[in-house]
């Protein structure tokens, strides 16, 4: 791997050694940690922005997708051994998972809104994932957080689908914390 390039995925390969890399350079990396050992695996990259995590129960990789923001997808893992000539196929969510209260002005997506400031995945064991969203208000100032937690699951006629329980909640945060709210801090 160069010096001057910027990772843009990474994902650990369920052998829990091999850690996979995508890089702003349009290639892919793997790093062996039991002995230290780099290989250039393609010019291709995970379909992923940020970590993606591996999920047993469906054998893939689920991450946010790299091109559709705040969308979540799903691939299947990369082979350790052999270079690929292609990144492995993406499987979309098609399900909205952020909700918005209907009628509830405090949190209205309208443009009183600006676009989504952060959004993060974080997997929390046993197939079961939190997607965070925070977005910032125009007039009033301050940030709503919106925090959906969720498990996936394949459905009968083979699409991606969410579990049948998922929690969804929207949270006001003051206008006091202004631009510098980090909702990872949300957590703390």
């Amino acid at each position: 791997m160069l010096r001057s390039e910027k990772i843009t995925c990474h994902a650990l390969h369920p052998g829990e050694r091999t850690i996979f890399m995508s890089t702003d350079s349009n290639c892919t990396y793997s790093l062996d940690t039991s002995n230290g050992g780099w290989k250039e695996l393609g010019d291709w990259v995970l379909p992923f922005k940020g970590q993606a995590y591996f999920d047993r129960d469906l054998e893939a990789w689920v991450g946010l997708h790299g091109k559709e923001d705040g969308c979540v997808g799903l691939c299947p893992v990369a082979s350790r051994s052999a270079a690929a000539t292609q990144p492995p196929e993406c499987t979309m969510l098609k399900e909205k998972l952020c909700r918005y209260r209907e009628g509830d002005a405090k949190y209205h997506r309208s443009s009183m809104w600006l676009r989504t400031k952060a959004t993060t995945l974080t997997y929390m064991g046993d197939s079961i994932f939190c997607l965070v969203k925070s977005s910032e208000h125009v007039d009033r100032g301050g940030s709503v957080v919106h925090v959906t937690v969720f498990g996936l699951k394949y459905h009968n006629n083979g699409e991606l689908r969410t579990k049948a329980h998922r929690t969804t909640r929207s949270y006001a945060v003051s206008k006091n914390g202004g631009t510098r709210f980090s909702h990872a801090t949300f957590w703390i």
